[in-house]
């Protein structure tokens, strides 16, 4: 009876402690499978080539070539202002309508895309809308972006340098206009500006090395706890930021927006309504990165 009883016992004990282990594995948070680490339908085939960027030198000497000899820069007019509307972390569902009105007011955009943000169908459609329309320039804003990690990201240099590497390889970029992600950070030829946080030095000057342009802002549209701020306003801040000369080039201003903050129709028609602005302003030229004087020392 003695020895039943003992059997009895540890049956309990064991019983009590497989209760509580599941009670606990019941009480533990499910991991989100919707957040996967890699969105699945960017990869390709050849995966090596999109996840270890194998640089041809050769080739590369031939872009550094053709970019010293060929000038696309516009020729500049003094007495004009000059407007560089620039869209980062695309793409995104304002993509589309970001497509459509600068195709409808006929003017030019520049879309700072990341290659990890194209991972459905619809998105990569976007990218491939936007490669179509001539009013709109692609550039180079980090396959990763960082993973908003960007303590990390950015002590790493030659990470850095390899993740806009794989982005031109994902999107098929052929610009060497880059913008890294969270940082105010120029390079244009001799000329550099760096952002407050410093961290990014080593990488915008490895890129720069590499004969990449790097492009800051002068100019932020922002957004509120009421949403965006309102296109009139923004314009106003615009024409202060050049009559003041309170940007990186004199008459040249870069304003940063965001593909997302055009998701909504009604926003996009807000972006209308700056373009529209900007256009009855007889001093301003809205332009494509393109155009922007890298080579003024």
């Amino acid at each position: 009876m003695f020895i039943i009883n003992k059997h009895l016992k540890n049956i309990f004990v064991f019983g009590s402690l497989f209760f509580v282990f599941s009670c606990k594995n019941e009480n533990k948070p499910i991991q989100n499978l919707s957040k996967i680490t890699e969105p699945k339908e960017i990869l390709q085939d050849d995966i090596d080539t999109i996840y270890t960027v194998k640089i041809d030198s050769t080739k590369l000497e031939q872009e550094q070539d053709t970019i010293t000899k060929v000038e696309k820069q516009n020729p500049i007019d003094s007495t004009k202002q000059y407007v560089y509307l620039t869209f980062d972390d695309g793409p995104y569902k304002g993509s589309k309508n970001i497509n459509k009105i600068l195709t409808e007011e006929n003017v030019k955009g520049t879309v700072f895309l990341v290659g990890f943000n194209a991972f459905t169908k619809d998105l990569k459609q976007n990218v491939e809308d936007y490669k179509s329309n001539p009013n709109v320039e692609i550039a180079n804003h980090t396959f990763s972006h960082a993973r908003n990690k960007y303590k990390a990201f950015y002590s790493l240099p030659e990470n850095v340098y390899e993740d806009i590497r794989k982005n031109e390889v994902v999107l098929d970029i052929h610009s060497r206009w880059v913008r890294l992600p969270a940082r105010n950070t120029w390079r244009l030829n001799k000329r550099k500006k760096d952002d407050p946080v410093k961290n990014a030095i080593p990488a915008a000057d490895l890129i720069a090395k590499n004969q990449y342009y790097i492009y800051g802002w002068d100019y932020e549209w922002n957004r509120n706890k009421n949403g965006l701020t309102a296109p009139e306003n923004i314009y106003d801040g615009i024409v202060r930021h050049l009559d003041q000369n309170r940007t990186f080039e004199k008459n040249h201003l870069v304003i940063l927006m965001h593909d997302d903050m055009f998701n909504s129709d009604v926003n996009a028609e807000k972006l209308r309504q700056l373009i529209i602005l900007l256009k009855k302003n007889p001093k301003i030229v809205i332009e494509g990165i393109s155009s922007y004087p890298i080579r003024i020392s």
